[in-house]
């Protein structure tokens, strides 16, 4: 009978050397990962649905001669722009993320990631920057325009070409991950199992 082989031996390869620990990938389990997309889809479907709404609105508040009318468009933007289109944004992006690392997909290994994650980072940014602060002086100028004819100003220029623009690019997002184009990037082809340097 042979005796035990010890621990250490056991660890060894063929040569004597200790082998590599693999660092293990963080990969969520199937209840998390079920959970997560349900939330990044919830979120980046409302979110288109809101992009679309503000579209609607930011066209309304450039056409109408109704002061009445305008307040009330730039005062709904304002409302929904500084609660639900931030919180579904961030969440979009948080669990895109969070789904990207977790599971076979990888954040940077498929370029149809690569470029929705770009089209969400940018649309994040530009929505909390650059948007709204234009929606707020959009508000401010048609908020006590009395009975005289509404007059937001180059804020109403701005909002009428940028906000639909930002939905289309979120219909591309969405586009773009059902059909999952493009392949996989060069850090993607390298992680391919059986594909070494």
């Amino acid at each position: 009978m042979s005796a035990p082989v010890p621990a250490a031996t056991a660890d060894k390869g063929r040569a004597g050397t200790p082998r590599k620990q693999s660092r293990k990938k963080f990969e969520l389990s199937r209840r998390a990962r079920k959970l997560t997309l349900a939330i990044h889809v919830v979120t980046s479907v409302g979110w288109v649905g809101l992009s679309l709404s503000m579209a609607v609105l930011a066209i309304m508040g450039y056409t109408t001669d109704d002061a009445a009318v305008a307040k009330g468009v730039y005062y709904a933007m304002y409302v929904f722009d500084d609660t639900s289109v931030t919180v579904f944004s961030v969440a979009a992006a948080i669990t895109g993320i969070v789904l990207s690392c977790g599971t076979k997909w990888g954040l940077l290994l498929h370029w149809w990631i690569v470029v929705k994650w770009v089209i969400t980072l940018f649309m994040t940014i530009f929505a909390w920057f650059v948007i709204h602060p234009i929606v707020m002086t959009a508000t401010e100028r048609t908020a006590d325009v009395g009975d005289g004819p509404p007059d937001p100003g180059w804020a109403a220029d701005f909002l009428l070409w940028s906000v639909p623009v930002l939905f289309a690019l979120l219909t591309v997002a969405a586009v773009v991950s059902v059909y999952k184009p493009w392949g996989r990037t060069a850090r993607g082809r390298r992680a391919q199992p059986g594909r070494g340097r």
